[in-house]
């Protein structure tokens, strides 16, 4: 049997994704070097050229590709704080121009910002899914009602959202012979200390603040079950500082991404997750 088709063909579907791997790292080096973040530029570009499947036939290129990637990962870590600081800077050098002029905002500024809105959604994905998802989703037309609806009960994890559907399920009699009650509405919200990413609640504080929450209980037999429903805008202020890390600083001016809502760039929506929960289950506890 002839291999020499097999092998063609499994090195198309190799480059093929070499090619696409490259390509995030590609457009993150553009958006450094569009944000003034440099050495953030050269550390993706790097990336992007160690994946990239061009003269990968060559030995020597091989080679230099292979020694320079064992040196890439250490050298980012190392280089972390420096990127971290030439994004604050950045941030804060745009968070002196009057946000209410968007004049003043070039298209260079509003595309590096929307960069930014990216980066902060992709790698934050990993740690704070929900706060990433809502912050890409502003990226695309919500529809005419715009609202987005999650089923989803992750929010239990939070203590400030688990103790007010603790209450409300505490205060329901088994002997009650209600069929239903109700409860809320009922305002929930986090003190902005808390987005900072080392606190517990910060996952839920970056995706759930100002929370409104209603919920309806069912009698099923000696249980009640309860229909959880909260929802908050997804929408950027006018004006607010947020500390993501402390050392490094790394803040960043929420205001900026309002200047990309007022110009159409990013669709504010409202967010309303659902969930079922027995008034006996062990996570209320």
């Amino acid at each position: 049997m002839n291999s020499g088709p097999v092998m063609r063909l499994l090195g198309v579907v190799l480059n093929s994704m070499l090619f696409l791997a490259a390509v995030p790292f590609l457009l993150f080096a553009g958006w450094g070097l569009l944000f003034s973040v440099p050495t953030l530029a050269i550390v993706a570009f790097t990336a992007a050229w160690i994946l990239f499947p061009l003269f990968n036939n060559i030995k020597a290129v091989r080679v230099l590709k292979l020694g320079v990637s064992f040196v890439l990962v250490p050298a980012t870590l190392a280089l972390a704080p420096m990127m971290v600081q030439e994004i604050d800077q950045k941030v804060e050098l745009l968070s002196r121009k009057p946000r209410n002029d968007l004049t003043v905002f070039t298209l260079q500024d509003k595309v590096g910002i929307y960069g930014l809105n990216i980066v902060m959604g992709a790698v934050g994905f990993p740690l704070y899914p929900e706060a990433a998802r809502a912050t890409l989703f502003m990226m695309f037309d919500p529809g005419p009602f715009a609202r987005r609806v999650f089923d989803s009960d992750f929010g239990l994890g939070s203590y400030k959202l688990k103790g007010v559907v603790r209450d409300f399920a505490a205060g329901l009699a088994q002997g009650d012979s209600a069929a239903s009650a109700g409860y809320g509405p009922v305002g929930i919200e986090w003190n902005r200390s808390q987005y900072r990413l080392t606190d517990p609640e910060a996952r839920y504080a970056l995706a759930l603040n100002q929370t409104k929450l209603t919920a309806r209980a069912e009698r099923r037999g000696r249980r009640w079950l309860i229909d959880v429903k909260h929802e908050m805008e997804v929408s950027y202020p006018e004006s607010a500082y947020v500390t993501l890390i402390g050392r490094p600083r790394l803040r960043v001016e929420e205001g900026l991404f309002r200047v990309l809502q007022n110009s159409g760039w990013l669709y504010p929506y409202t967010a309303e997750y659902r969930f079922l929960v027995y008034s006996d289950d062990p996570r209320l506890k």
